[in-house]
Parts: structure tokens; sequence; C-alpha cells
């Protein structure tokens, strides 16, 4: 059979379909004004100029020999050289390499060196600066007549750092790294989270502070097997800075991690982080805390980025109940890009004067139909942009929530002044708390069995030992308890056996110290060994992720 041709078209060749341009990811049509971040104090030290390229354009850093930071575009307004490659700073200016003209740090042109008379243009654009709790901040604006709101100074002297962390070029919005703070429905399919719930949020200004809880898998914090209540309070300063304090009550630790997210471009932003520990008694075991926090928090907070960087912002998505307060959250970041709401503004203008005109130019009053068409027109359009937003809420909340006049605030009270004050309330909370809810939490392992004795203890201490918790476990664990109990003994755990000794390791890889009738509390379940670790009542030298491995080793009555 011979082999098929298909005849030729007798159409004219045509033109191949356009392709359709890809939609933006994100719809917003300006940066966010507000605080950024742009890098850490120890970055930049006096007499450095540094490069970078934040909000779509080429600026500098450098630091004054007063220890001054200061950001600035970064081309000479004279000539165009670009001042991090081959400019200096003098005092607290900052010179060209070109042709030498010197700037302040508020962008005057202060000298031409080979001339006695200064252009009145000769402007270098100096961007407004922060520099507190180790970070340098600039705040972006479209136009300068915006306001430059305060950026609260955070007291850290009850805190240990655990670390800081740049994650660069992700490519995602600030709006939605902030917006993860209130989506609690997350927090189960990325982080492994249950039972999260957000309790309160409101809005106030530039601020917006959102409460929530939830309970957390203890392996990102080599907890194997346990869940932690953690409770946390974010404030956020914007949509570049967030604060968030974490308060996990079933160990009776506080920390704090701050999150800044600065735009590069429309669709790309640095990420850093700072993360710190509320300080213990014992400076080894606050030392051990803060790198474990700081370590579950790069670990868990990069679970995120997968999602970001491949998702497209919806500007009306569609909620269920449970879904936290996304709408609110959205109502409160629209007021950090003013030139949206100007370009609708205009726009409503503009159609007005046009609905008012003749042909001939000259403005007529509109017709008493057209003005009530208007303004139906008009409130109907407010109405839809209301029920969308009351929707997106009422979606989540199932109900009616308390509100103030503005009809999208949970009624109840903030206090931004004074970290210290709610610290100092909380823990007066916590130290009030019955034994009851000091107890150990629940974990993975069977039930052990309560003793009356550290002696007991000792003579069951093999019993109580759970090889299956001790893969890969090589190590020595002493125990020194105190008072009319005392003893002193060692386990060594290897290749999942144990074997128990009487008196001092010569090299433990960790040591509990306690009282010996709190510790046997501890093992009945009557009280929480975390938080005894914690307020001082006990104490650990060693290694805390051997300490923690402990809980699963030797388990709790009741775990």
């Amino acid at each position: 059979m011979p082999t098929r041709h298909d005849a030729p078209s007798q159409r004219p060749p045509t033109s191949p379909p356009r392709a359709r341009a890809a939609a933006p990811r994100f719809p917003f049509t300006d940066y966010p004004v507000g605080w950024f971040a742009v890098a850490f104090s120890e970055d930049i030290k006096p007499g450095e100029i540094k490069r970078m390229r934040y909000f779509g354009r080429e600026l500098v850093l450098y630091r004054g020999e007063s220890g001054a930071a200061a950001v600035a575009d970064a081309h000479c307004p004279h000539m165009g050289a670009h001042f991090a490659h081959g400019g200096t700073v003098e005092g607290d200016c900052i010179r060209c390499p070109f042709h030498g003209w010197k700037f302040s740090n508020d962008g005057r042109c202060v000298e031409v060196p080979y001339s006695d008379r200064i252009p009145p243009k000769a402007k270098l654009g100096a961007w407004p600066v922060c520099e507190q709790n180790g970070v340098i901040h600039v705040f972006y604006r479209r136009d300068e007549s915006q306001e430059v709101w305060p950026l609260p100074v955070l007291d850290e002297s009850e805190l240990v750092l655990g670390g800081t962390i740049l994650w660069p070029n992700l490519k995602t919005h600030p709006q939605e790294i902030f917006e993860n703070t209130v989506d609690s429905a997350h927090i189960g399919p990325i982080h492994s989270g249950r039972a999260a719930k957000v309790n309160s949020a409101k809005r106030e200004g530039h601020y917006l502070e959102v409460d929530l809880e939830f309970d957390a898998p203890g392996d990102v914090v080599d907890m194997p097997g346990t869940l932690n209540h953690v409770e946390l309070n974010v404030r956020m300063y914007g949509v570049g800075c967030i604060v968030v304090r974490t308060h996990v009550t079933t160990a009776g630790v506080r920390a704090r991690q701050r999150i800044f997210a600065t735009p590069i471009d429309e669709d790309t932003i640095d990420l850093r982080g700072v993360v710190a520990v509320a300080r213990q008694d014992d400076p080894q075991f606050t030392r051990e805390l803060a790198d474990i926090f700081y370590r579950a928090y790069v670990e868990d907070f990069a679970k995120d980025f997968p999602i970001w960087e491949n998702k497209r912002y919806l500007v009306r998505p569609v909620l269920a109940k449970g879904d936290g307060p996304i709408g609110l959250y959205r109502r409160w970041a629209s007021q950090f890009y003013p030139s949206e709401a100007k370009a609708a503004a205009d726009a409503r203008a503009s159609q007005a004067h046009d609905e008012g005109s003749s042909g001939d130019g000259q403005t007529r009053a509109p017709s008493p139909i057209l003005v009530r068409l208007g303004g139906i027109r008009e409130r109907v359009r407010a109405t839809a942009q209301w029920l969308s937003n009351e929707l997106m809420e009422r979606s989540r909340s199932g109900a009616d929530a308390r509100s103030d006049g503005d009809g999208d605030e949970e009624s109840y009270s903030i206090n931004f002044a004074s970290d210290s004050a709610n610290d100092s309330a909380n823990d007066s909370a916590n130290d009030s708390a019955s034994d009851s809810e000091n107890a150990e939490p629940a974990t993975a392992q069977g039930d052990g069995a309560t003793v009356t004795s550290v002696d007991e203890y000792f003579k069951t201490l093999e019993n109580r030992f759970v090889p299956a918790a001790a893969a890969g476990v090589d190590a020595v664990f002493q125990w020194e308890l105190a008072g009319d109990q005392g003893r002193t003994f060692h386990a060594r755990v290897q290749g999942g056996t144990i074997t128990v000794h009487e008196g001092e390791h010569h090299k433990p890889t960790v040591v509990l110290a306690m009282d010996g009738a709190d510790y046997v509390r501890v093992v009945n379940g009557e009280l929480n060994g975390m938080r005894m670790f914690a307020s001082g009542r006990g104490k650990i030298r060693g290694s805390i992720s051997a300490a923690m491995k402990m809980r699963t080793l030797f388990p709790a009555v009741g775990a």
C-alpha cells in the first residue's frame, strides 16, 4: 500500500497565535510602604561601603566614622558613577570616585573639589535609616510626604542570641510571608502541628497583633515522641518586620523570633531571621537551649519556602472556617499600598468629571438621575467590597465576632509599650499554676511505674529503660540527686543496651542535678522536668539534647 501524503493546504500560511502574556503572580502596583531590613549590624564596619539592590534599584549601605549607618542611591547625581566601586567614606559623608563630589548622609552635596559653587540640584537620594536591635532598616516610600512612623525598640536584656540567618533571593512577596502568620490552617500540613487556633487578632494603626496556639511535635527540638504546647504572640510592624514571642508552656521556655522580608524586585525578596531565648539560671543550659531553638527555627521555617515560591497570590481566595483572620490581615495591609488607593480615587474622580462635562469642554452639573445613579454605583461598590471582606472573615470564624466601630477587629486590649511587663505577668501566672498543670506531658512511650524513693528508682532503672528509643545512642547519663534521698549514679547506654553503676563517671555525656524528692515527683509525673530546669530548681550540665533524650529512654509515669 502506498504511503499516504496529506495534500498541502491551499490557504495562505497564517502567523502562529500570539502567546498570551503570563499574569503577574502578585497584583501589587508598587512596593509596600514601611520599614525593611537591608542588613544585620555586623554586616558593615565603619568606613565600609556595600552595594545592595532593593525595591528594584541600586543602593549603597555605608557606615560613617561616628558609627552611624546610612543608605543612599548608588549612583552619583553628577555623572552617574557608582559609589560602591571606588567611593570612600570621610567622616559621616561619602565621596564619589569619579570627580570627588562629597555628600552628607542626608543627601546634601557638601563639596565639589574643583568649584566654589555647589549646584542647587546636587542632591543624592538618601533613605530614612533606623538601626536597632542588631538590624539596619530603611523606610521605603514613593513620596517624601508620606509619614515615617516609628519602629519600636525591643528589650533584649533577658535574652540570649541563638543566631541570625539570611535566606537570599526567595521568589515571593512580603505580603505572602506575613499572611502566613494568620493562616492557622497551614500549621498542620506544613509543620505537623495539631489543634492550631487563632485566639485573638487586632490591628492598631501600622501594627497588627495576633495570638495563637497549637501543639508542636517535639522532634524539631530534640524531643522525639513528645508534643509541646506552644503559644505565639505575633506582632507585625508594617509588612517588613514580624516579632514572634514563643512560649513553650509544657517546658516553661520562652523564645523570640524576628522575621524581616525585604523586596529585591516585584517578585523576589531577601528574608532574614533572628532567634533568641530567655535567659535561664544556668548559662550553659541557656546556650545550648538557644542553639536548639535556632536550629529548630531554621529547619521548620524553611518548610514554607516551596509553597511560597510556587504559589500565586489570589485577590479573592475561597476561604473556609478555620483559615484564620486573613480578611482582617489584608484590610490592615492595604494601608501600605497608598499608590493603589490613590489610583482608585483618581479613577473615581475622573469618571465623575466625565459624567459632568459637555462636549464643548464646559463643566455642567450632572442631571439628578446621573447623580442618583452615581451614588447608587458607589454604594454598590462599597457594599461589594465590604461583603467580600466580611465573607472572608465570616467564612473563617463561622460566627459574628465582637467588634469595634470598624467591624473587623476582635475586642481585646494590646500593650505595645512593655515586653518585660507582659513577660512578668505571664511568669507570675505560670508560677501560681498548680502542680497538676506542671505535670509531664504525654509522650508516645508506654507507662512507667511510680516510685517512692530515689533508691527504688535506681534499682528499677534497667526495667524502665526503653531499648527501642536507644537507636544510635552512645552516651553516659549521670544523676546527682541531693537532700535526704541524695544519691549519685550513672547509666551507660550503648548499642541499645544499658548498664547502671553507683557513683560518678569520669566523663559523663550529661549530668542531671536536682533535689531527690523533687526528682521522684518528676518520675511520677507530678512535676514537669523541663520546668524544673528552666526555673533553676534543677540543673543540667553537658548536652541538653542528651538530657531531652532521657524523656524517651526513661519515661516518666503517664508518659
